[in-house]
């Protein structure tokens, strides 16, 4: 029986479980993990709204990028350009220059004005006149030098580079979209 008494002890010694000081070490431990979790979670969805803007800007002058450059790939001269203004003389989709959409395609002029930031986009008929309204095309770049243009030569059509620069916000991420297209139409229309 004192066989037993001392085995009994033994096991009992060896089962005993968690200390209080590792029970402490381990609560802490675990509310470390936790605080990091909803630290991470807590800065991830404060920064969405931010990501969403700036989202919405790359899909605005992305937009804005494939409609110019579709544009000048119709195109038949480059009336006028500079860094920031641009006027072609195009086909689009409308009635009347300046007017409503339509399914037929006429030639007009389109303008693009680049100032503080923001770009506009008017139609008018060829030769300048009668123009619509301007209607802004894309917001927030932080260069009104948009445009680049290298006249026609004897080889080779005119040919307009497009250059939208976002800026980068919470100080990271500046985006830059680059196109341009040659006119494919040179002379044609009016």
């Amino acid at each position: 029986m004192p066989r037993m008494r001392e085995r009994a002890r033994t096991t009992s010694t060896d089962d005993r479980g968690f200390t209080l000081p590792e029970l402490l070490v381990a609560t802490v431990l675990g509310l470390l993990v936790i605080g990091a979790a909803v630290t991470a979670f807590t800065g991830a969805i404060q920064s969405q709204p931010r990501v969403n803007s700036q989202a919405a800007a790359i899909q605005r002058a992305r937009t804005t990028m494939e409609r110019i450059t579709r544009e000048l790939r119709q195109g038949s001269s480059v009336p006028s350009a500079s860094a920031s203004q641009l006027s072609i003389i195009t086909y689009v989709h409308s009635a009347t220059c300046g007017g409503a959409a339509s399914n037929a395609s006429i030639s007009c002029r389109v303008s693009y004005s680049c100032s503080g930031g923001t770009c506009t986009r008017t139609e008018a008929k060829p030769d300048g006149t009668s123009p619509g309204p301007a209607v802004q095309v894309v917001t927030g770049l932080s260069t009104s030098n948009v445009f680049s243009y290298t006249p026609p030569s004897s080889n080779a059509p005119a040919y307009v580079g497009v250059t939208l620069a976002l800026p980068a916000q919470g100080g990271t991420d500046a985006i830059t979209l680059s196109d341009g297209s040659a006119l494919r139409n040179p002379g044609s229309g009016s």
